[in-house]
């Protein structure tokens, strides 16, 4: 019995961390505070995907920005794009959102607005809790 009862378990919690990173990035977005990051690094990781469409790769994209205070705060994102060499010359610049209390928990504006994004990791998050946690009915 114990042994049906860790899958459950299991993905009870990943259908709760969906709904927290959900609302994460939404809090981030309602209540966050909004600076101009400069991008430092792109690196392509691996090779090419293997998507639908060829020539697209990962990038992971590192950016930098100052607090008011004059604290730097250093963040990082991943992006897919085609196979055009990108390069980070400092003159690159993105809008971020950050917690004031918690400047380390941020994002590049387009992850943390709005879209369907967050629905979406909502509702997958809420289906598989309730499939995990319904009752099941027995048939003979």
């Amino acid at each position: 019995m114990k042994r049906k009862l860790l899958p459950r378990i299991l993905l009870t919690l990943l259908g709760a961390a969906l709904i927290l990173w959900a609302a994460g990035s939404l809090s981030l977005a309602l209540f966050g505070e909004r600076a101009t990051a400069a991008v430092t690094h792109i690196r392509r990781e691996g090779g090419e995907r293997t998507d639908g469409k060829p020539g697209r790769y990962t990038y992971n994209i590192s950016y930098t920005f100052t607090l008011p205070n004059g604290e730097i705060i250093d963040g990082s994102t991943k992006q897919i794009g085609d196979a055009v060499y990108l390069k980070a010359d400092g003159t690159g610049r993105i809008a971020v959102w950050y917690f004031k209390t918690m400047p380390y928990i941020n994002a590049p504006e387009e992850s943390s607005s709005l879209p369907l994004k967050q629905a979406i990791l909502t509702a997958a998050g809420i289906f598989l809790i309730i499939q995990m946690n319904r009752k099941r009915t027995v048939s003979k």
